[in-house]
């Protein structure tokens, strides 16, 4: 049977017609998702959409200091009325280290263990996870689902038969932090890099990472120290004090130099004649401000001590730096050294 002239070409047309109206809804289609991508806020538990959120954002403040007091307990007992001895503040310490883990499975086991120890004693506690959930009372981040009354009430004894008290936290990864005010927040966050503005997912530890230049930034962090020294730490480890190892952020300015300043500004904000702000698995080109501030390394080997502590340029190594180690080895001993509560005499 053949198909009339007419026929074919009314179908042609018609063929003709249908691709260009296809091709038409495609490339609307496609400027609409680009549109779209920027009210686009991904999570680990997936992606959603906020038409209110905006692109332009409000930057954040940095708090005032309150005024220190004009006579401060000195853990160490250093009499502060002479400025001369401001330097010599910081004392040499050894204790042990607790993990979440080990805090969580056996709770009543390890303040049983801690509270016996004699005064003077350093001890290290993990009190928040990976997510930034909190394991003691805290008002800036999410509760763990843990008794965080009985952690507070730990705190507050190891206080009272004086053990120094160090915790660490990470510096820049957070989780929770961002699904609790994503509007607000989103914006201390490393977006991802040709992105629209939302954040790169830490896909490997499951978080985001917090810009260390911006003031909202730099605001949480202070606020954490506060809090923290308010329960009876006397120092805080800001744990991967670097940027991610990755090239999928957009940052524009010089990496080394924001971590400089805002370690500076902790620092100068937060340290005190009783309270320590210092850091762990930093970028190794970070020089550590002036201040009541320490550093701290894990796996190291004895015979790599003396070494190490001559690169690091500190007036008195045996002060600033702390050794994280399950070795024995008497080498550690005439540094700052944190060994495993198990290995408790």
């Amino acid at each position: 049977m053949t198909i009339p002239y007419r026929a074919r070409r009314a179908l042609r047309n018609l063929a003709v017609g249908s691709l260009v109206l296809v091709l038409f809804a495609s490339l609307a289609l496609f400027c609409w998702l680009l549109w779209l991508n920027r009210y686009v806020i991904y999570s680990r538990d997936g992606a959603k959409i906020d038409f209110t959120l905006s692109i332009h954002y409000a930057p954040g403040e940095i708090p005032v200091a309150p005024p220190r007091p004009e006579h401060v307990t000195i853990h160490d007992r250093v009499d502060v009325s002479d400025p001369e001895q401001s330097s010599k503040e910081m004392t040499n310490f050894s204790g042990y280290s607790v993990t979440l883990e080990e805090l969580t499975a056996d709770f009543e086991g390890i303040s049983k263990k801690l509270t016996s120890l004699p005064a003077g004693t350093a001890v290290m506690l993990e009190l928040r996870d990976s997510r930034g959930r909190a394991y003691y009372t805290s008002s800036l981040a999410t509760q763990a689902n843990f008794d965080t009354e009985k952690v507070d009430n730990l705190l507050a004894e190891l206080q009272k038969k004086g053990i120094y008290v160090i915790t660490s936290i990470t510096a820049f990864q957070e989780y929770e932090y961002f699904l609790e005010n994503e509007r607000e927040r989103v914006p201390y966050g490393l977006a991802k890099a040709g992105g629209s503005g939302s954040l790169w997912l830490d896909s490997a530890n499951s978080c985001y990472w917090l810009d260390p230049s911006s003031d909202g930034t730099l605001t949480r962090l202070i606020q954490l120290l506060t809090e923290l020294r308010g329960k009876g730490v006397d120092e805080v480890v800001f744990t991967n004090f670097r940027f991610p190892n990755t090239d999928k952020i957009r940052f524009d300015g010089d990496k080394l130099t924001a971590l400089t300043e805002c370690a500076a500004k902790l620092v100068k904000t937060c340290a005190t004649d009783s309270f320590c702000v210092s850091f762990s698995r930093a970028e190794p080109d970070l020089v550590l401000p002036a201040g009541r501030t320490r550093l701290y390394l894990s796996g190291v080997s004895g015979m790599d001590i003396a070494q190490i502590a001559g690169m690091t340029g500190f007036e008195d190594p045996t002060i600033q730096l702390v050794f994280q180690t399950d070795s024995g080895d008497a080498r550690f001993d005439e540094y700052c050294v944190l060994r495993p509560l198990e290995m408790v005499q």
